[in-house]
């Protein structure tokens, strides 16, 4: 409404025809504020009609310090497109695909599930010794970690693992970084009765070993076979070459040397480790997407860590990636991965001093536990338990830079690839007792051949202060996550001989190894591939195949005149009477 409305000239405030006029400017004011604009389209009538119905809506205080506020506001909505969904509706393709994958790691296990396993086995898979969160609250104290919400993933796709594969413990490896994607991992130990099962297969597989020597056997036989029937060939063309040439007092042609014969010996094929023994006493696990399942990786031979060990290639995420390399990688990255874990977790599983021991044994109630002594037992000790004796050492024993309160707990691989020393000349064990004793007294009596010497790698819960330096850097470092707060400081040991590769201590009696790397050792130099074996010589050096100087003339003059057939000696008189006699004598007998 118009209040400071004012009559013309002339009218009256009464007067029917000011009233009328008023109704006009009224029409006119209206019309005037709902012109529309020629940008946007809106008129100034509605947008106040807008803010007053928000205002009345909402009364707030001191309405006119926000009026302008509400005005602007009421404008954006307006002029807000209809088709900009972006933060309201639209939900990007990434991020519906990663929600839906979410949610269906996010379900509640089925009972079904559950009720297939007996509650005694699940017991052994504790998942409380596996609580992320917790982990990751030290982590963050060094710097090191995952982020929250994969660490709460992880923890979530673990224990879905326990409850989906016969797993008896379990541990969270690391994170191998990569080109295309990240390997997660984790570690886990099998049920006594999938080794035996594991282990069943193991033995049937061996005598593939037998027929690759009964292979390698029937292709020397051939070899031979073709090498005799060359050499009878080029005797043939030397006897007809002869017979063109003068017979077989001629010295030209001369006569080829022997083809030759190839003597290499393949050495013994190394056989693997069974399950649960050695390198392959560990099971591991691994994913790209913590919401996709678990795949795991297959068990080691000796060839493949000897190979991994010549290498140096990164890794691509794809476990089915070939492996092209020298030499010749026997096997694919999900093969290279194992190796490289296996290698890592022998180098870099370390525990503070005193957490394990060799073994203890209950004397009876109430007595106190003593350490077993294994005096029957030859050879290294390969078994710890924890001790239920450890004291947690203090944060400065922890963080001395000698590295005497810490030891490796991972048994050492031997050049042969694996963790026990494998000898040649021993027997194999699946040999019956019938054929032992089918075997002549002769051959008994013999003495068998020496294998090479048994290699034998550092024992177990040895400290880290023997490890070798790399170029005058030491192995191992070593720092305190604070200084400020002692009481509450965390150990971090770090690996320069294989980078992220850490462990952390807690002045309790926590502690936990992890990896978070490439995958690959630390190289002083640039890495330089394997140079190709020299070329084997097809024959002995001699004069035969040697190369010459061509001989001068003069040369070959003197060698002409000193190979002329010799003149026959000069009889002397009495020596032709003599044989004249001899002559006359022959001729009458005839």
């Amino acid at each position: 409404m118009i209040y400071d409305y004012e009559p013309a000239e002339g009218e009256e405030e009464g007067d029917v025809s000011g009233s009328l006029n008023a109704d006009n400017e009224y029409v006119h004011a209206k019309a005037f504020l709902q012109k529309s604009s020629s940008a946007t389209g809106e008129n100034l009538y509605d947008h106040l009609s807008d803010v007053l119905n928000k205002i009345l809506s909402e009364r707030p205080q001191n309405v006119i310090d926000f009026f302008e506020e509400y005005s602007r506001k009421i404008k954006e909505r307006r002029f807000k497109s209809g088709l900009d969904h972006l933060e309201d509706i639209y939900v990007s393709r990434g991020r519906y695909v990663l929600s839906t994958k979410l949610m269906q790691l996010l379900k509640p296990i089925q009972l079904e599930e559950q009720t297939t396993m007996d509650p005694a086995d699940l017991e052994l898979a504790d998942m409380t010794q596996n609580n992320m969160l917790q982990l990751l609250f030290y982590f963050e104290h060094v710097g090191l970690g995952l982020p929250k919400n994969e660490m709460f993933c992880l923890t979530v796709a673990m224990k879905k693992l326990v409850h989906s594969e016969p797993v008896a413990s379990i541990r969270f490896w690391g994170v191998v970084y990569g080109l295309y994607d990240n390997y997660y991992i984790v570690e886990t130990e099998l049920k006594e009765e999938e080794y035996m099962k594991r282990n069943e297969n193991f033995n049937e597989d061996t005598p593939l070993n037998i027929i690759d020597e009964n292979i390698l056997s029937t292709n020397v036989e051939i070899a031979h076979k073709v090498y005799e029937e060359d050499e009878i060939t080029v005797r043939l063309h030397q006897l007809a070459r002869e017979q063109q040439l003068g017979g077989e007092d001629s010295k030209f042609p001369r006569p080829l040397p022997p083809l030759p014969l190839n003597t290499y010996e393949k050495p013994p094929k190394i056989p693997p480790e069974p399950s649960g023994v050695g390198v392959n006493s560990k099971v591991y696990y691994v994913t790209t997407d913590l919401t996709q399942p678990w795949e795991q990786l297959p068990d080691l031979t000796p060839e493949e860590i000897r190979v991994a060990r010549q290498i140096h290639k990164s890794f691509t995420g794809k476990l089915d990636q070939e492996i092209l390399t020298y030499p010749e990688f026997p096997g694919r990255e999900k093969n290279y991965l194992r190796a490289q874990i296996a290698r890592i977790s022998a180098g870099t599983q370390i525990s503070p001093l005193g957490y394990f021991s060799f073994g203890v044994e209950s004397v009876g109630e109430g007595d106190e536990e003593e350490p077993v002594e294994d005096e029957e037992v030859e050879g290294p000790k390969t078994s710890y338990k924890v001790n239920p004796k450890y004291e947690p050492h203090p944060l400065k024993d922890l963080v001395d830079e000698s590295m005497s309160f810490w030891v490796h707990h991972t048994q050492y691989i031997l050049s042969q690839g694996r963790n026990n020393w494998w000898s040649p000349a021993a027997e194999p064990e699946h040999m019956d007792e019938a054929e032992d004793e089918a075997q002549p007294e002769e051959e008994e009596d013999r003495p068998k051949a020496a294998g090479p010497e048994a290699e034998t790698g550092p024992p177990l819960l040895t400290p880290l202060s023997e490890d070798a330096q790399i170029e005058s850097v030491p192995a191992w470092s070593v720092r305190s996550s604070s200084k400020i707060l002692e009481e509450f400081a965390v150990a971090l040991v770090r690996s320069h001989l294989w980078p992220g590769a850490y462990c952390f201590a807690t002045q309790g009696k926590l502690f936990q190894n992890i990896y978070l790397g490439n995958g690959l050792k630390y190289l002083v130099t640039n890495f330089s591939p394997t140079p190709l074996p020299p070329i084997q010589q097809d024959y002995p050096p001699g004069p035969e195949i040697m190369e010459m100087f061509d001989p001068t003339g003069a040369e070959e003059e003197d060698w002409r005149i000193a190979h002329l057939p010799k003149p026959k000696p000069v009889a002397e008189e009495g020596e032709e009477e003599e044989l004249e006699e001899e002559e006359e004598e022959e001729d009458e007998e005839d």
